[in-house]
């Protein structure tokens, strides 16, 4: 039983350090996990000038491929971001490029940004292209609108900003609300126009019961729970664990290009990611191949698919948009797998366990009474 206690400790540690940062700070895209949907609809921008609207709005992406510079005006009309053939600069005076730097405006800005002083460019990449935080395209606040019913579990993710707005809105989803975002083009002003939607997820029931019917096999081995050969009773939750953890391989191509960031959020992600797919796979494998504590390594690579594959990505289980390039169902599917693998393998975990007690206990020892 050492070896359990040492265990604890050190899953306790490692929880310890990684639960703090949240899936928001492991950039794992559930921030922007959402059941609004901003969209463009109107676009009056000339050919060679795309602007993206990515999932709920929370990030805003330009590109001019064309010979003359645009403008983005910021929230006073002051101009903000200057994107063209020299690369992409900001305005230092502008309130904008302070305010974009937090979901809610919530940055300081220094003493001397004024929208209404001269423009004060700095460069900020070479490329005619730039992705950029904007307040207009997407919903101000970390709880749903008014005619959102969300439970207990949503209000807390929303709250602790782990996840956009979510909820279910039944006959009143619907467009609630449009913006604007003005650009300057070869001295005219175009406006795109745009729209928040709310829409409902699906209901997570299916995938959980799918996944709940694809992890059963994983008791199979505790018919041999009296065999000598532990791997017997290990084998086919290490089978499952594994075949599981593997399908988590679709967040590392997520991480890469379902959401545009810079490239240390995206190694970020990338580590994060797999760290936790090594220590599913390598946890299934050792409970296979190992000779000795087969039940502790399938329980902790049971344990990182239940985290990172799982819980980390719950809001996707209940969410209508995000960052993906997987259909939906799978990504669905795929966290439904994380949770529900950890019921067979936990139910193993503790029926062993149990079974050894019973087998270790003294057995009562008979007292003779002299005559």
């Amino acid at each position: 039983m050492g070896c359990w206690r040492g265990a604890v400790v050190l899953a306790t540690i490692a929880f310890g350090v990684v639960a703090p940062s949240g899936p928001a700070d492991a950039h794992t895209r559930t921030e922007e996990t959402t059941n609004v949907e901003s969209r463009v609809t109107h676009d009056p921008l000339p050919d060679g000038v795309t602007l993206t609207v990515h999932t709920g709005g929370f990030l805003v992406e330009v590109e001019n491929q064309t010979d003359d510079a645009l403008v983005v005006h910021g929230y006073e009309g002051e101009p903000y971001l200057r994107i063209g053939p020299d690369g992409v600069e900001h305005n230092r005076r502008s309130p904008a490029t302070y305010l974009n730097q937090d979901r809610y405006r919530q940055r300081a800005m220094p003493p001397d940004v004024d929208a209404g002083a001269p423009p004060e460019w700095i460069n900020i990449g070479h490329q005619p292209r730039y992705t950029f935080h904007d307040h207009r395209t997407h919903w101000m606040s970390p709880m749903a609108p008014g005619f959102v019913d969300a439970s207990p579990v949503a209000e807390l993710l929303m709250r602790t900003e782990l996840v956009g707005p979510i909820g279910r809105a039944g006959e009143a989803a619907a467009t609630f609300q449009e913006w604007e975002l003005p650009i300057t083009y070869a001295g005219s002003l175009l406006t795109v126009r745009g729209e928040l939607r709310w829409q409902d997820p699906p209901r997570p029931w299916p995938w959980l019961l799918l996944a709940g019917l694809a992890v059963t096999p994983a008791l199979l081995g505790w018919r041999y729970r009296d065999d000598p050969d532990p791997g017997r009773l290990v084998r086919p939750a290490a089978l499952v664990v594994g075949a599981v953890a593997i399908i988590n391989g679709i967040h590392l191509v997520d991480d890469l290009i379902a959401w545009p960031s810079d490239p240390l959020d995206e190694l970020s992600g990338l580590l994060h990611t797999s760290i936790f797919l090594v220590g599913g796979i390598g946890g299934a494998a050792w409970a296979w191949f190992g000779r000795s504590g087969r039940l502790l390594a399938l329980g902790i690579g049971s344990g990182a698919v239940l985290y990172h594959q799982g819980l980390v990505h719950l809001p996707m289980l209940f969410a209508s948009f995000f960052p993906t390039v997987w259909p939906d169902g799978l990504v669905r599917l795929t966290v439904a797998l994380g949770l529900l693998q950890a019921l067979p393998v936990a139910t193993l975990i503790v029926g062993s366990l149990r079974q050894q007690d019973q087998l270790t206990q003294p057995a009562g020892r008979e007292v003779s009474v002299p005559r």
